[in-house]
């Protein structure tokens, strides 16, 4: 009798030890299997993040043909009534800038004509409607770049 106590008691220590061994297993396969599901998370996020930077793409290059650097830079060596006539365009980009609606009575000092005000499609454009007399193709500036540009 007593030895059939002693297996039982082996078989009970047997069952209780694979019962042991066989729950770790399980916690275990569980834990692979969230760290699974984690990396199909951080695939898809990742794979968003590319697809984004991809569309983004294309604007990084349009940004940077717009803002591209004029082909020459520097002074350009200008008559008293073309420099007068600079100070008034940027008197008016500074009015427009401002949203002063009295622009003044601003007019180019070789004929007295009024300047070629032009709405676009980001702020306003004002040019000169004598720039052949001064000596140019085009004498223009605007609100958002108040940088006179003196064309050839």
């Amino acid at each position: 009798m007593m030895d059939e106590n002693k297996e039982l008691d082996i078989a009970e220590k047997a069952i209780a030890e694979f019962s042991k061994e066989e729950t770790a297993r399980q916690k275990q396969q569980q834990e692979k299997k969230k760290k699974k599901d984690y990396r199909v998370i951080y695939f898809l996020i990742l794979g968003l993040c590319v697809v984004i930077i991809a569309f983004q793409v294309p604007r990084i290059f349009a940004l940077q043909k717009e803002n591209a650097k004029p082909h020459r830079l520097g002074t350009t060596e200008t008559d008293r009534q073309t420099d007068a006539c600079i100070d008034n365009l940027w008197k008016i980009v500074q009015r427009l800038q401002l949203d002063q609606k009295e622009l003044g009575d601003y007019a180019c000092p070789l004929n007295h004509k009024p300047y070629i005000l032009t709405l676009e499609n980001d702020g306003y454009s004002v040019e000169c409607p004598n720039a052949e007399l001064h000596g140019f193709s085009h004498l223009r500036i605007t609100t958002n770049k108040p940088i006179p540009e003196l064309i050839p």
